[in-house]
Formats: C-alpha cells, sequence, structure tokens
C-alpha cells in the first residue's frame, strides 16, 4: 500500500491511450460541434446552400440519436454538395474513427486540415488518430504545429512531450516540459512527469531532485514525501524510505496509508510482529478508508493458513468494528471472517448486526439463511426469511428459505404455498428452479400427494439432472411405493457415482436393490452405509436386519432389528418382524 501522490494521469505511456475524440477543450467549446454558420458557404449557389446546411443539419441530428449510419450517409451526400466543407470531412473522420477504421479517418482529417489549416479541432483530431495507429513521429509534429499557434494551450505541451517519451526521445520530452515549466512555474504536473521521464531513462538521481523540488516548494505537502519514499522502495532503498515513512509518521500519526506502508516494507523485512502492530494501526485509523481495510482482510481469508494469522484476521475485525461501529461492512467481514473459521454461532451474530444496521443487504440475508439452515435452526430461518421476504418481495431464494424452513417444522400446506409463490418468481436461474421445484417435490411427498411429488422432481431432474440429493430422495420414495423400481435403480446408482461414500445414498441403493429382490448386493451396500456411519440409524439398521432376514440369516436379522429399536426405530412395527413365523423357517 503506497502513500497517494496524486499523479497526473497525461503520463507519457497514457498519453497514447487517451482517445479524445469528444473532449472539451480549454475554451470550453466541445471538439467538432461546428456551426454551419462559421464557414463559408457563399460561394455556393443559394439552393446548394440551403440544401447543404439541411443535409449538416440533418447528420447532425442523426448523430445525436446514435444512428452512425445515417449521419455518415447525410454527411456524404452533404459533401457532394459542398466538397470543400472541412466541417463535414472532421465529422465523417470522426464517425470513421468511432467504427475503428483510422484509415478513412486519417484522410478525412487530413482534408479536414488542409481545408483550414489553423482549426485547432481538426489538428488535434489528426495527432489523435495518428497516435492511436502508432504513428507518433506525425502525430508529434501535429502537435508542435498546434504549440506553435496556440502556445498557451498549456495541455498540449504534456500530450507532446509524452508522445517523445514513448518513442524513446527522452531529451525531448525533457526540453518540452522545460518549456511549459518557463511558461507556468513549477508545478506538480510537470515535476510528476519529468520525474516518469527520468525513472524511464533510469536516472534515479534526477527522478529525486524533482520530487526535491517539490518538497521545496511545500514542505507540508505530505504526498510528496510519499512519492520520494516511493522511488526510495523502487530503487532498492529500503533504509531510506522507511525512515521517510516515520518522519511522515511525524508530521501525520492518523495516516493510515502511511501507516500500511510500514506495514509493508516491515512485513517484507520478516518482521512480521512490527508489521502487524501497524497494520492493527492503521485500521484504527480513521483516516483509512473502510474499503481498502475490508480489502486487506479479504486478501488475509482466502490467504490465512495458520492459526496466528486467523487471530489477526479475528482482531483486526475488532478494530474495524471501533473504529467503523455505524458501517455494516465492519460486521459483514468479520462474519465472513468467523464463517471461514468454522463459527457459524459467531458468524450469524455479527451478519445479524451488520443487517441491523443496513437491512438492504440481500448476500448478508444469504450468509444468515444458510447458516440457520446448517445449525438447524428453523425457528430462526422461517423468521429470517420472512424478513427477507419482505424486503426483497421479488428474490425467489428468500421464497426457497423460507419453504425449507416452514417444511422442516411440519408446516407443509403453508411451505408449498410459499415455494410455489417462490417458483413463480424465478427468471433465467435453473439452478434456483431446481432446488425450488426438488423442495416442492418433498412438501408434496409429506401430503402423499404422489403425482405432484413425482412432477416436481421430475422438472427438478430434467433442469439439474446430476443433482444427487433428488436422484436420492426421489428414487428412495419410489422404492418404499414399489413403484418404477428399474428407473429408482439408475437414480439411485447416480447418486452414489456422484458422491460416493454417503451412507444415505449407500442405504437408498440397498434399499432399492432390495425392492428388487437383488438381496445379496443389496445387503453389500446397505453394510457400506453401516460402515460410513450409519451404525446407530435406526432405518438403515432395520433396512440391514430386511436385508439378512430375505437372506435366512436369522439370528443376524434379529440382531439388527434390536439395534434399530436401540436406535429409536418403532419396536412395535420390528417386533412383528421377529416374532413372525418366517422367522422359523
Amino acid at each position: 500500500m503506497k502513500v497517494n501522490t496524486n499523479r497526473r494521469t497525461l503520463t507519457f505511456l497514457s498519453a497514447l491511450l487517451l482517445g479524445l475524440l469528444l473532449v472539451q477543450c480549454s475554451s470550453g467549446k466541445e471538439l467538432g460541434n461546428v456551426d454551419p454558420e462559421e464557414f463559408d458557404a457563399s460561394a455556393l449557389p443559394p439552393n446548394s446552400e440551403r440544401k447543404f446546411k439541411e443535409l449538416f443539419f440533418d447528420a447532425n441530428k442523426a448523430k445525436i440519436l446514435g444512428d452512425r449510419e445515417l449521419a455518415k450517409t447525410k454527411f456524404s451526400e452533404a459533401l457532394g454538395v459542398n466538397p470543400g466543407s472541412g466541417a463535414v470531412k472532421f465529422e465523417l473522420a470522426r464517425i470513421h474513427a468511432e467504427e475503428g477504421n483510422y484509415n478513412s479517418a486519417i484522410e478525412y482529417a487530413t482534408d479536414a486540415s488542409r481545408i483550414e489549416p489553423e482549426n485547432l479541432w481538426y489538428l488535434e483530431l489528426l495527432g489523435q488518430l495518428y497516435s492511436e495507429v502508432g504513428r507518433l513521429d506525425e502525430s508529434a509534429r501535429i502537435y508542435r504545429k498546434i504549440l506553435q499557434a496556440h502556445p498557451d494551450e498549456y495541455d498540449y505541451y504534456f500530450h507532446l512531450a509524452g508522445l517523445l517519451a514513448a518513442q524513446g526521445k527522452y531529451a525531448d520530452a525533457l526540453k518540452i516540459y522545460q518549456e511549459l515549466e518557463d511558461r507556468i512555474g513549477p508545478t506538480e504536473e510537470v515535476s510528476t512527469q519529468r520525474q516518469l521521464v527520468y525513472m524511464e531513462m533510469g536516472d534515479y538521481s534526477n527522478a529525486l531532485l524533482e520530487i526535491d523540488k517539490l518538497i521545496s516548494i511545500n514542505p507540508e505537502e505530505i504526498r510528496y514525501r510519499g512519492m520520494k519514499a516511493e522511488l526510495y522502495e523502487k530503487t532498492n532503498m529500503p533504509k531510506e524510505a522507511i525512515a521517510l515513512y516515520y518522519e511522515m509518521l511525524e508530521m501525520s500519526p492518523e495516516n493510515g496509508l502511511v501507516l500500511l506502508s510500514i506495514y509493508e516494507m516491515s512485513k517484507k523485512s520478516g518482521n512480521d510482529a512490527e508489521a502487524f502492530k501497524f497494520l492493527n494501526k492503521a485500521f484504527l485509523s480513521k483516516e483509512l478508508n473502510i474499503d481498502v481495510k475490508v480489502n486487506i482482510l479479504l486478501n488475509m481469508i482466502n490467504s490465512s493458513s495458520s492459526k496466528s494469522e486467523s487471530d489477526q484476521a479475528i482482531e483486526l475485525g475488532k478494530s474495524l468494528e471501533l473504529t467503523h461501529p455505524q458501517d455494516a461492512k465492519a460486521y459483514a467481514i468479520q462474519g465472513d471472517i468467523f464463517y471461514n473459521l468454522g463459527k457459524a454461532e459467531e458468524s450469524r451474530k455479527k451478519f445479524r448486526q451488520a443487517v441491523e444496521i443496513d437491512p438492504n443487504r440481500p448476500p448478508i440475508w444469504q450468509q444468515i439463511l444458510t447458516i440457520d439452515s446448517q445449525l438447524n435452526d428453523f425457528q430462526s430461518m422461517e423468521a429470517e426469511s420472512q424478513a427477507a421476504m419482505e424486503l426483497f418481495p421479488e428474490q425467489a431464494i428468500f421464497y426457497l428459505f423460507n419453504g425449507i424452513a416452514l417444511l422442516s417444522q411440519a408446516k407443509v400446506a403453508d411451505a408449498i404455498t410459499i415455494l410455489s409463490s417462490g417458483k413463480n418468481l424465478v427468471v433465467d436461474n435453473d439452478q434456483l428452479l431446481a432446488q425450488i421445484t426438488a423442495s416442492l417435490g418433498d412438501a408434496y411427498h409429506e401430503q402423499q400427494n404422489n403425482v405432484k411429488s413425482d412432477e416436481n422432481y421430475e422438472q427438478s431432474l430434467r433442469l439439474e439432472p446430476n443433482n444427487p440429493v433428488v436422484l436420492n430422495n426421489y428414487a428412495y420414495y419410489l422404492a418404499n411405493r414399489g413403484e418404477r423400481l428399474e428407473k429408482a435403480e439408475q437414480m439411485a446408482k447416480k447418486a452414489n457415482d456422484l458422491m460416493p461414500d454417503e451412507a444415505s445414498f449407500q442405504d437408498t441403493y440397498g434399499w432399492v436393490l432390495y425392492k428388487r429382490s437383488n438381496f445379496q448386493n443389496a445387503l453389500f451396500w446397505i453394510e457400506e452405509a453401516l460402515k460410513n456411519g450409519a451404525g446407530n440409524d435406526p432405518v438403515v439398521l432395520e433396512h440391514h436386519g430386511d436385508v439378512l432376514h430375505q437372506l435366512k440369516r436369522y439370528p443376524d436379522a434379529v440382531r439388527s432389528w434390536q439395534a434399530a429399536i436401540d436406535s429409536g426405530a418403532d419396536s412395535e412395527e420390528i417386533l412383528k418382524k421377529i416374532n413372525s413365523p418366517s422367522m422359523g423357517e
């Protein structure tokens, strides 16, 4: 982070890229808005003069309305009436330049300048066009001509010097800057541009002298010392740079950019403790923009790999909040820090504080709701998604969160209403639509409305055919109903292919195979589920017992069923299986 030197944008490198085809000139008159009354049409017959003016105005009207082709046609017709019109050729040059047809633009601009060789606007356009196509010598020649006629138009000195420097003609460029300084006296703009030329030449001593001139003119201006410190850094003089930064800090103890510069230099030198001390001071500085601080924290979040770095990010977040207590960003970035560290509760607290200050931030509401879901806090999820829906009634994502919260609390009818409303709001977002229709499939399943449940699952999979959760759930429900088992098997297998070693998916696949009387393979998949964390899942244990029963491994089946009861399964139903006459076969 460097101290802002307020460098003039018209550097010798950027001068080539200005593209000032529509600039305001120093007189305040817009370049190229030529009044047909200003040029001599007296040589034309009266009817031709009137026709010419009509075409010229029609062309300008089309240009203003953005109809470039019509403007070009009308200007060309006007040129047919008066082939010697520099104004028309100037306008055609501009249009061709806007289209990227620089060769034609240069021809028209050259003709316009021949017709009116002293016209400043025509010459400037021609100089810019030459520069645009890399004909820098010719561009420089035009700017010299402009300065001969208009020596007090100071911007053209910068144009010309920039062109010369870009060609490596550094001495000539410096001479132009000196001519300008002789006219207007020492200025920051001239000195800065001259410094850049010296830097390009590798003449760092003279570059430093230029900055020293500025400091001597205005010793209280801290920016000039910042420019000098930057130059020290670029020329591998870190001791001189850090000494100057400390001097600047004495002049402005709360200057956040200076504090950041010292932080960066301390970091480079390997003094991490000293670096963090100054970084924290920068975060406590009210002079440093909060966006700069937030960007630093974002970079830390993305690159943090140690506990000490994480602790530093947390401490900086606290400093940010202390310095900017009324800015939502100070809390939102802390929410990001805690979320990345897996501290969901702390993260949610900070995100909630952020929306208390500024509720009009949909991404932060989404973060809050995501954490609600991860914490299985469906009451909060319902209330907070409702608040978000009221703030952003056209954003379907909040209807999805609300519908899931309602469904998770067995408020099935309300969930269907909300999800259906959200579904109607989705525009050009297949992923979101797939999620909403999948949730509707879940809701209709709870209502035992198999037709609508299947319709929504099918729609969801058309939109997002590789969603393993939807594939798994749909397959499981079909298996329980004993319907379309071949399709169910295909979906269950695909879910496992997409997300291997997921216990619930493995159980579903095994259960579908069981329903298809493929008991040996069913046993394999259900036992894989047990190995992968489902050892205390009553549903999976019951399925395991059912498969073992079909394989006539009765004692093993009883053990699995008993384990299911111990894990919370419906004992009455399982006891019926244990006491079934088929167990004695």
